[in-house]
């Protein structure tokens, strides 16, 4: 075969923009309530007071009547949420590069913060009094519903009805507008979905998006159907559990939102990534396991008798995460009676998870991998920013070159008269296609 002639090197072309990036739209702004915001000036907490309930009660045939006894409650929003996206850009790489790297990187890091508020605002359903599961469609109490283009109507009508119970009443007439929730009174249904829910909407009206209406495309707004006001998020909180009554066997692995953990009789000395330790008893196991997850798999425990695992990795891949930012937000809590391990992750939309313990019984539980959508009254959580997500340059001390900063600090809560006013509706992601 003839030598290839081309031995002349070719000159390499780089172009002056980076790839577009596709970013999770927040909807926190438009479904949360920034009424305190000018009552926190100064201090990191805002105090709201409510009263108990009278009752009627029969009054005696000589006028004799009973006192009842006045009951004041306070309620504390705390700004304790800080949070920061920082990186270092060195002066002489920003000079000799081609690409507007502090201007990309900036807007990258204030983007994360935007979406660190939104994962902690969806993040409070656990406070609502009410949710919709399963058994609403004749199903297991506690259990994700599986959602249909069939069942859709009869997931807001629920919704409905139990807001109505608790003597709140949407306003129908009530239409989003693109302005800031403190510049509006915001009596408006909403509805906080995915777009695996989305989709089952568009099936139910059969493709015909324009019956949605035509407010689209503001804070993730996608219309209005049933009376609510449609934001897609896939930043909805998601939860699952881990049902593991038997100790593992050397080299079974879980998968949780694209990381592969292992487990191991040893855990080697930092080498392999994602290892943990298989405990002398289950029950340890789940807690060593339970510690490694709420840390993000960030960080590495020597091996020892009952503890012990390796940090994921922190080097991006092609996606521009690694597989420590696929597990942060995600905690994990051990129940030894239950034998189970429960996981929350905020802001990631949906886990998929999945495993191949040799022990049969050890399976993630069924009708448990749910993700929390949120149906109520726009107004229904207290949101207050201190300090607005805001970029600070500092040059670094010892080096030619600056830190940037962008950080925040903020506070959310759902006080006693928003409790009723949303509606965690949990949806089964099991069946979600990947």
């Amino acid at each position: 075969m003839a030598p290839n002639p081309n031995t002349i090197p070719l000159m390499t072309t780089w172009t002056k923009e980076f790839q577009s990036t596709h970013y999770k739209i927040p909807v926190y702004p438009a479904i949360s309530n920034y009424r305190l915001k000018s009552d926190l000036k100064k201090g990191n907490t805002v105090k709201r007071t409510y009263a108990r309930q009278l009752v009627a009660k029969n009054m005696g045939g000589g006028g004799e009547f009973t006192r009842q006894t006045v009951v004041n409650t306070e309620e504390s929003l705390v700004v304790n949420y800080e949070k920061d996206a920082s990186f270092y850009i060195k002066s002489l790489d920003e000079i000799q590069d081609h690409l507007p790297t502090r201007t990309k990187y900036a807007r990258n890091s204030n983007v994360a913060i935007h979406q660190q508020i939104d994962a902690d605002v969806l993040g409070k359903y656990a406070s609502f009094t009410n949710s919709l599961d399963d058994s609403y469609f004749g199903g297991t109490s506690g259990n994700g519903i599986s959602l249909s283009a069939a069942n859709v109507p009869q997931m807001f009508s629920g919704v409905n009805l139990l807001l109505q119970r608790a003597n709140i009443f949407i306003n129908v007439a009530a239409k989003f507008t693109a302005v800031k929730a403190e510049d509006s009174q915001f009596d408006m249904g909403v509805a906080v979905i995915s777009p695996d829910v989305m989709n089952k909407i568009i099936e139910r009206l059969e493709g015909k998006a324009s019956a949605l209406g035509d407010t689209v495309g503001v804070q993730g707004h996608v219309g209005k159907y049933m009376g609510y006001e449609l934001f897609v998020s896939n930043a909805l909180a998601w939860t699952g559990q881990l049902y593991l009554p038997t100790n593992p066997t050397d080299g079974d692995t879980l998968v949780i939102n694209g990381v592969t953990l292992t487990a191991k009789s040893t855990v080697d000395a930092g080498t392999t990534a994602g290892q943990f330790k298989i405990a002398s008893t289950v029950d340890l196991t789940r807690a060593n396991l339970a510690t490694f997850l709420t840390a993000g798999g960030a960080t590495t425990v020597a091996d020892s008798t009952n503890a012990g695992y390796n940090a994921v990795s922190s080097t991006p891949d092609s996606s521009g995460f690694s597989d420590q930012d696929r597990l942060a937000n995600i905690t994990a809590t051990n129940d030894n009676t239950a034998d189970t391990l429960s996981l929350v992750a905020l802001g990631k939309g949906y886990v998929r998870v999945s495993e191949t313990f040799t022990a049969a019984a050890n399976v993630f539980t069924t009708g448990l991998q749910i993700q929390h959508c949120l149906i109520g009254v726009a107004n229904a959580i207290d949101v207050v920013i201190q300090a607005e997500p805001s970029l600070d340059e500092r040059k670094r001390d010892g080096y030619v070159g600056y830190d940037v900063i962008t950080w925040a600090a903020y506070g959310v809560k759902v006080f006693n008269d928003g409790l009723s006013k949303m509606v965690d509706v949990k949806v089964s992601t099991e069946s979600y296609i990947a």
